[in-house]
């Protein structure tokens, strides 16, 4: 009988063992996550046309005043940035024209609105683009500020006039640096913790590929991923954070590929796409979800939802659209309004929120 229960007992500290192995694998992508299952609140929308868009596709867009300035993508593509104007109904013609030479852009990864500027981030000449933002929204031509960049970034968010925040650095475990104009790193935050050594760096920046939104006062951010129902939110002053995780809690299992010199996530159809873009105001942080599996690729680049959190991290609503969307949404700063584009019809559409 005691041999039993000595080789009972030594069972179960064998079994409690592996378990904490396995749940100390596991990466750590913030501690401080909280999990819901539930909003609060959801509530179905209707999609209007406004306008016909057929300069491209709209990759970002963003609302100023009574404007709503759009980023266009598309290979074909003549210029990189429009205006329509939410008061007279019309859209301007096109300006930062795309090439590669002076007062061009070739490719605008994002863009954003900064005091008296209107940026670009142009990826393939590593350059960041300011232009006058009242004579751009305007339609005034004028040569744009030019700031040339060492190295090329995923995306970047300005800080202020000579510095700018970045993402997806594949030799660093943090998630977020801010560099100046000068290309020095200032700082980095945001590490991932417990990372398995048999995972490379690049394969897991891939893995936890992520979009981030700086708040209209300019204190905080916001930190979405593309394969994860997760959200961060960083004090940009103290660097606290928070991190909300729902309602599905997904957890990104996945294999390490390879081509070439880069490692990356092999995109199988365990995998699912989450959050696709998003846009915030002082109040709330809007997010496009798609929730789309790999097993769906047709889809999968879509959305018919959209996630509501404050920028304390609590999840508010979930908003269930009527026509899937692309993830370029913008929404006015009184939170009324959200605008979108219907790749389906080739309209820009709103819906009241």
């Amino acid at each position: 009988m005691n041999f039993k229960k000595e080789y009972s007992l030594y069972v179960l500290a064998v079994l409690l063992f592996t378990l904490s192995c396995k749940q100390n694998d596991k990466i750590v992508v913030n501690a401080n996550t909280t999990s819901f299952s539930n909003f609060p609140e959801e509530i179905d929308v209707h999609f209007e046309d406004i306008v016909e868009y057929k300069e491209g596709v709209p990759k970002s867009l963003e609302v100023v005043d009574s404007t709503l300035i759009i980023l266009n993508f598309s290979k074909r593509v003549e210029s990189l940035l429009y205006n329509y104007s939410l008061k007279n109904k019309e859209l301007s013609k096109g300006y930062l024209t795309k090439g590669r030479g002076p007062g061009e852009a070739y490719s605008a990864a994002c863009f954003g609105v900064h005091d008296k500027n209107l940026w670009v981030y142009d990826l393939t000449l590593k350059s960041i683009v300011l232009l006058d933002k009242e004579k751009a929204l305007n339609n005034i031509s004028h040569l744009p500020e030019v700031h040339s960049l060492k190295e090329s970034f995923y995306r970047i968010v300005l800080l202020d006039s000579s510095r700018f925040l970045t993402n997806g650095i594949k030799d660093s475990k943090f998630k977020i640096q801010e560099f100046d104009f000068s290309g020095k790193m200032q700082n980095e935050f945001g590490a991932f913790k417990n990372i398995p050594k048999d995972i490379p760096l690049d394969a897991l920046k891939d893995a936890y590929h992520s979009f981030f939104y700086l708040s209209p006062s300019r204190e905080k951010l916001a930190i979405s991923y593309l394969y994860t129902d997760l959200v961060e939110i960083y004090d940009l002053k103290t660097f606290e954070n928070i991190a909300t995780q729902g309602p599905i809690g997904i957890d990104i299992k996945f294999k390490v590929a390879k081509r070439q010199d880069y490692h990356y996530m092999e995109k199988n159809e365990s995998i699912r796409k989450t959050f696709l873009g998003g846009s915030v105001t002082n109040q709330y942080i809007y997010l496009a979800y798609s929730g789309v599996s790999y097993a769906n690729r047709k889809n999968i680049d879509y959305c018919k939802f959209i996630y509501v959190y404050d920028w304390n991290g609590n999840p508010i609503k979930k908003i269930n659209l009527d026509q899937r969307i692309k993830g370029a949404i913008a929404v006015t700063k009184d939170n009324k309004t959200l605008y979108a584009y219907n790749p389906d019809n080739g309209f820009i559409v709103k819906a009241k929120i």
